[in-house]
């Protein structure tokens, strides 16, 4: 997995940013959003956002 990926281009979010988010305990993408402004434009990274924020709420809760 590449930490740097941009997962949301209208803001530049990479996945490192969303699992950084989930460690400091957001686990909703309205959590993230808040945090990191992902979804805010076009709304299409949403679904792999939320994909994103469920592997990496697993990997921490193992």
């Amino acid at each position: 997995m590449n930490k740097e990926e941009i997962i949301c281009s209208c803001n530049g979010v990479t996945v490192g940013q969303i699992e950084k988010a989930v460690r400091l305990g957001d686990c909703t993408f309205e959590d993230v959003k808040e945090r990191l402004k992902v979804g805010r434009q076009c709304t299409k990274c949403k679904d792999l956002v939320s994909l994103y924020i469920e592997n990496f709420r697993e990997r921490i809760e193992k």
